[in-house]
């Protein structure tokens, strides 16, 4: 059996890779899974394949990546989604027990309620309003009677196709007209501090949910206008209401991010110093 501090489950995802590239550059021995370009190309729904990895090697700390994050998928075909947003979590936390390792649990801001013009707490009231929203809630009480666990509350983009900046970035260079969301609050970070702050906060002695965001929370509208004014490009968009949208997504998703803050020792990024962040990633 050999032992390693950490292994990725879904390592070629945005959040994924960006953890991998910091462990690496700090010199921490990983291993990493995903279907493919990884240590070990696991199929996530082969329980059985995955089992023996285990079996076969000690981690300290095990962070989940892996998610169906398609909004319209999950509401279309939810069983499906749930096997991967749900059943893997369920087994990683059987794992847990039975290994006794520290299980990390990547989660959405988009399982709370909201109330307008208030950030989100940890204790926050929570209010599933899709059913990824309602997959990622349901895979959180897997981890609750853990003695080793944490359960990340965030909200990141980062330079990866289909990312929410890829998006606006393609947009404003080809000059298209799109619809901003003038409703929709978020606290949405640059995806390096977001892997950063989980990685130094699994390593430290903590247990629980915590809040991973920026440290204020502007509408969609806004986050795309203070990202065309930092790179000097003019927008076209329609200002509208997230209401048109087919899944409805919760519209007051602030997160309050002291506690987490207070654990690191160091404060969050604001809006502005995240975006400036993620442009320096595509610079």
């Amino acid at each position: 059996m050999k032992d390693f501090d950490f292994l990725v489950i879904g390592s070629n995802g945005l959040l994924g890779s960006n953890i991998v590239k910091i462990l690496k550059k700090k010199k921490i021995n990983y291993l990493t899974v995903a279907r493919k370009n990884s240590n070990f190309n696991i199929n996530l729904k082969n329980f059985k394949k995955l089992k023996k990895l285990f079996i076969k090697n000690k981690f300290k700390i095990v962070i989940n990546c892996a998610a169906i994050i398609d909004i319209n998928y999950c509401e279309k075909k939810y069983n499906t989604a749930s096997v991967i947003n749900c059943r893997l979590v369920k087994f990683l936390s059987q794992m847990s027990k039975k290994f006794d390792f520290k299980f990390v649990q990547i989660s959405t801001d988009q399982v709370y309620k909201g109330r307008n013009g208030l950030a989100n707490s940890e204790t926050s009231e929570i209010f599933p309003i899709n059913k990824y929203a309602k997959s990622k809630l349901l895979a959180e009480k897997h981890l609750k009677e853990l003695k080793k666990f944490l359960i990340i509350r965030t909200n990141f983009t980062g330079k990866k196709k289909n990312s929410f900046i890829d998006w606006l970035i393609g947009n404003f260079k080809k000059k298209a007209e799109i619809n901003l969301f003038n409703d929709m609050y978020t606290s949405t970070m640059d995806v390096q501090t977001c892997a950063e702050t989980i990685i130094k906060l699994a390593m430290l002695k903590s247990k629980g949910i915590y809040n991973l965001g920026s440290k204020n929370m502007i509408t969609k509208e806004n986050f795309a206008k203070k990202l065309s004014k930092i790179l000097k490009i003019k927008i076209k968009y329609k200002s509208v209401s997230s209401d048109i949208l087919q899944v409805p997504r919760g519209k007051n998703l602030g997160l309050d991010v002291k506690k987490i803050e207070k654990k690191i020792g160091y404060k969050m990024p604001t809006t502005n110093q995240s975006i400036i962040n993620l442009v320096k990633e595509y610079q």
